[in-house]
């Protein structure tokens, strides 16, 4: 089964590796497309899109592999987050995570909630103690709620999972890989669903269907993955 991943970084912001070293590692996992999610706030965002396309550009010439350019909006207020969202979709991102409200990394109340609510945002990443408005908001909006490999903030996937399949919000897995070693494998993704409280059937659903439902929802075709019609 084919690996989504939209959640990755690279040394142009503080990843640690290039996005073509990154995106090499993210086809030998066996990965659907390659997504650079560097991130962006306020000052970077018009300087740092334009580098995340022309990486992307890089990799499609470079490897037999999609390259889809993304952002993950950091530490900015919530009353700024549909703002850079859309400033990022104007510069060329086509899709969109937010740094929620994860624990231990100064997390702004009201941030989760502003990211769910947004048209222009695609994936709330790490929400940590996620509410059930937060999480009522993403379903109306079609945002997904992250479940994160990330070990510093993968402490509240339970609480994630058990908020989103209450109100029914979408979900999905991500890496928040920062080098080649920490992006997802196969069998990583299985442990790691499963250990975040859902069931086998459960899990089967989300790794067969989430990321196309991201990928469809801005229409958004990876060759050979995305089927037709979609």
């Amino acid at each position: 089964m084919a690996l989504f991943d939209f959640h990755t970084h690279t040394t142009i912001s503080d990843g640690a590796a290039d996005p073509l070293t990154m995106a090499r590692r993210c086809r030998d996992n066996g990965y659907a497309a390659y997504v650079c999610s560097d991130h962006v706030d306020e000052a970077t965002v018009h300087d740092r899109v334009p580098q995340i396309v022309a990486a992307c550009a890089e990799v499609a010439r470079s490897l037999p592999l999609a390259a889809i350019p993304a952002v993950e909006i950091t530490r900015v207020a919530p009353g700024a987050v549909a703002r850079v969202a859309v400033q990022a979709r104007r510069l060329g991102a086509q899709l969109v995570v937010v740094h929620g409200e994860t624990l231990g990394d100064r997390p702004q109340p009201g941030l989760n909630l502003a990211a769910a609510r947004c048209p222009d945002v695609d994936i709330l990443g790490h929400p940590g103690l996620i509410s059930e408005e937060a999480a009522a908001a993403a379903r109306e909006t079609g945002v997904h709620l992250e479940i994160t490999a990330a070990p510093a903030h993968a402490q509240t996937n339970g609480h994630v999972v058990r908020i989103a399949l209450a109100e029914g919000a979408r979900l999905l897995l991500d890496s928040d890989a920062h080098q080649p070693d920490a992006l997802l494998t196969g069998p990583r993704a299985e442990q790691l669903l499963l250990g975040s409280g859902l069931r086998p059937e459960q899990v089967a659903a989300i790794r067969a269907g989430a990321g196309l439902a991201v990928l469809a929802r801005r229409g958004i075709l990876v060759p050979e993955v995305t089927p037709a019609g979609s």
